[in-house]
């Protein structure tokens, strides 16, 4: 994952290296994105993967993006909106329709596996998840909160499952703690 997130010449499907894009804030984006990792392995390496997940799930990626990014309620609403919208005013793409008669099985794949699609269908359920967004805000509906766990609440719940004693904690788990 460090090497996925962090890889200077790391090309993004535009083309543009990582580097590239931050320029000279390349350094302070590199250092935040190892303390984050560093911060989660830990805690994996301590509380295991179920656990972890689950806090990162709470935590999300700290932007306030995350409302509506996939995997999120709102993700899921809006990726049903649009293919409802797009089958009822026959905008559905030709492709998309041949690949995917039931309009609810596209919806359910669409919104539970989206890594399952082709580029194109991806590309498109991505342009028009975001225009059920834009549509939302131009109607001045509520748009989704993001809903993250701070810092000082991961090392607090870190602190709530420390062992008891120091019988019941491992020498690795426990100096790991103690770095948090």
């Amino acid at each position: 994952m460090r090497l996925a997130l962090t890889a200077p010449a790391r090309r993004l499907a535009s083309g543009q290296a990582l580097a590239d894009i931050f320029e000279e804030g390349w350094t302070p984006v590199l250092a935040s994105v190892h303390r984050e990792i560093d911060l989660w392995q830990r805690a994996d390496e301590t509380l295991g993967p179920e656990a972890v997940l689950r806090m990162l799930t709470l935590h999300g990626s700290r932007t306030e993006s995350v409302g509506e990014w996939w995997g999120s309620g709102w993700y899921e609403t809006a990726t049903r909106r649009a293919i409802a919208r797009a089958a009822s005013n026959g905008s559905l793409p030709a492709a998309v329709s041949a690949d995917f008669p039931d309009t609810e099985y596209l919806a359910d794949t669409a919104a539970g596996h989206p890594d399952l699609l082709d580029d194109d269908t991806l590309v498109w359920i991505t342009e028009a998840v975001f225009k059920e967004g834009s549509l939302r805000r131009e109607a001045g509906l509520p748009v989704p909160p993001a809903m993250t766990l701070p810092e000082w609440a991961a090392r607090d719940l870190l602190d709530m499952l420390r062992p008891d004693s120091e019988e019941d904690e491992t020498p690795v788990a426990g100096a790991m703690l103690g770095d948090l």
